[in-house]
This record gives C-alpha cells, structure tokens and sequence, in this order.
C-alpha cells in the first residue's frame, strides 16, 4: 500500500473511532421549530423532494464525501453508490487526489458509476490541487472518467495543518478556481470539510463564477483531530475544536446566496433528523451526511446505511406535518426561534 492509500485507509478506521468529532455541537439544537397546532394537510401527501442544478431528487439529503483511492474504498464507494441509485439521492466522492498522480487507483472511484449509472454524481477535488494549473487538464480527466454531474473542490486549511503530509501552501486557490471553472461545464460547489464558510470567502467565490457552496461547519468530524491521531508529534485542544458552527454560516449565508443564485448546502455534524429540517428551515437546498453513514456501514452494510437514512427522512416528515409544511420549500419558511439559555 503506498503512502496515499494508507492515507486514506488511515481515515476512514479512525473515523469509526468515538473521540474525533467536535465537542460542540453544530448548532442546531440550539434552535426549536414552532409547533403548528393546525398544520391543514394529510401526513402521506407530503413532498420530500429537492431540485438542485436542474434535476430533481427523492430527499433534501446527499451523501458526502468519504473515500477513494485504496483497495476496501471499491467496496464502499460502490455500496454507497447503490444506496443513492434506490434512494434517488446524489453521491459526492472522497478526494480524487489519488486520479491526478496514479491512474490504478481509478477503479476506487468508477465503481460509483458502474453501481450507480444513473445516480447524481460529484467528482471530488482539494484546493491546493486546482491551485497549480498543472493539475486541471488532470481534473478535466477526472470529470470525464467518471461521469461527473457537479465537482466538489474541498478546503481543508486546518487539516493540512495537521496532516503529516499535509500542503500548507494555499496561495493561488481562487485564480486556480477561476481559471479552471472556464474550462469545465458541469456545476461546481467549494466546500469547507468541517470549520465552515463565512460571508465574505462566499462572496469570493462567487464573484469568480462558483454555483453553490458546502458550509461544511464545526459540530461534526474534527480533522484536525483526525491528522493529530495520525501525527503524534501534534496534539491542541484548542485546534481539535477551530472553526464556525453549521447553523451560524447557514443563517450567515442565507440571504446572500438566495439573492445571488447560489445553491446552499449545509453539512458538518449533521447528525439527526432535527439537523436536517433545521438546515432545510435555514436555506439549505440539501443536506450531507458522511460519519454516520459510514458507521452504519460498516455496521451492516448497504441494509443499515438505508434504515438509517429512512428513519431519518421519515422524521423530518414528521417535522414538516408539525410545522405545517407541505414540501421541502415551504419548511425553507417555517418558523423557528433560539431556546432560551439557562
């Protein structure tokens, strides 16, 4: 195994450990729905369904990025991509870093398409990657070998910081975007990977052109504690917990992005159905889940990763009939307030 496949080996078993996620939460429970006493609708004949970049999915859910690149990553990708072929929902890839420098690792990443042909798929690139213009005819290939509907370039300064291996040299990422969003047709979103996206990086982004954007907040997977685990050279508290909660940069963002065409996606400790509808309510178009999913595969398989995500969905259905919402755009309205404080 070379040094990017136990990489990435390294992380998904270290993501099945208890002590890698945030200690705060993402936000959400710091807020409560305004229960609707007469909701005027029937329970079955409420719409879960989404539109995103022109198609039209099942559920206000993805799954996102996990893995890729090493040999068990087939059997997952390939499970998870099953799972979103019967659920009607997309599939966002781990990084695809692996495809720019070894073309064996393909197959990790193919399988998804191969299991899933008709399946909403996002390729998976990080920052620093389509910083260097060497990289973009690479991620052109990227796109082209698995039939990329969205691509999905990930932020992770903080991670790089900690991760042995990790680039730390960010110059040039947004000219890097830029250029690199000429020459590809199909929507891109950036996405932070758990320390969030504020007002003003949105605005950057896009005044060069980018179509939506991941909040990917605080509340969820800590990377920096997941590379500290990895580099033992490196520990801080202070650093494991870095980083804007879900919910703020969704209620930060909101506004800006409905006004400017911008398709807002929450993820970052999205970790029940409340966190869901709470996002949807926030101005989220769709809402991703990955270290849950994953725990519940490697539970019980492609079985217990559907389970999971009905229980869920039959939850925030169960919140849309109490708040009164008919379909995913008018919970986008439903009222909420902030809990009092003890």
């Amino acid at each position: 195994m070379n040094s990017h496949s136990q990489r990435k080996h390294d992380h998904v078993s270290i993501c099945l450990q208890h002590d890698i996620e945030h200690k705060a939460s993402s936000g959400f429970d710091a807020y409560s729905f305004t229960h609707n006493a007469l909701p005027e609708l029937n329970f079955e004949d409420i719409d879960l369904s989404v539109q995103l970049f022109g198609r039209t999915f099942s559920l206000p859910l993805f799954i996102s990025g996990m893995t890729g690149g090493y040999r068990d990553a087939i059997d997952i990708n390939g499970a998870l991509a099953e799972v979103c072929c019967e659920l009607s929902i997309p599939l966002v890839l781990g990084s695809q870093r692996s495809m720019l420098h070894d073309d064996h690792s393909d197959s990790t990443f193919t399988i998804a398409r191969e299991r899933g042909s008709n399946i909403c798929i996002s390729a998976n690139i990080g920052a620093t990657e389509i910083a260097q213009s060497i990289h973009h005819d690479g991620i052109i290939r990227i796109i082209d070998t698995i039939n990329a509907d969205w691509i999905t370039i990930h932020a992770n300064p903080l991670q790089e910081l900690f991760q042995p291996e990790g680039n730390t040299d960010f110059r040039g990422v947004l000219k890097g975007i830029e250029d690199c969003r000429k020459r590809i047709q199909i929507p891109m979103i950036v996405k932070e990977v758990g320390s969030g996206i504020s007002l003003d990086i949105a605005k950057r982004l896009h005044d060069i052109g980018i179509d939506g954007i991941d909040v990917a907040g605080k509340g969820g997977t800590s990377w920096s504690a997941v590379e500290m685990k990895r580099n033992e050279k490196e520990h801080s508290d202070y650093f494991k917990e870095w980083g804007m909660e879900t919910s703020d940069c969704l209620l930060s963002l909101r506004e800006f992005c409905e006004n400017n065409n911008l398709a807002l996606l929450s993820s970052g400790g999205i970790r029940n159905a409340h966190d869901i509808a709470m996002s949807v309510a926030m101005g989220a178009k769709s809402v991703g889940m990955a270290r849950p999913i994953l725990i519940a595969y490697h539970e019980g398989g492609i079985r217990h990763v559907k389970m999971l995500i009905e229980q869920f969905m039959k939850d925030v259905q169960r919140i849309m009939f109490l708040t009164g919402s008919n379909n995913c755009n008018a919970l986008s309205q439903a009222q909420f307030k902030m809990n009092q404080r003890n």
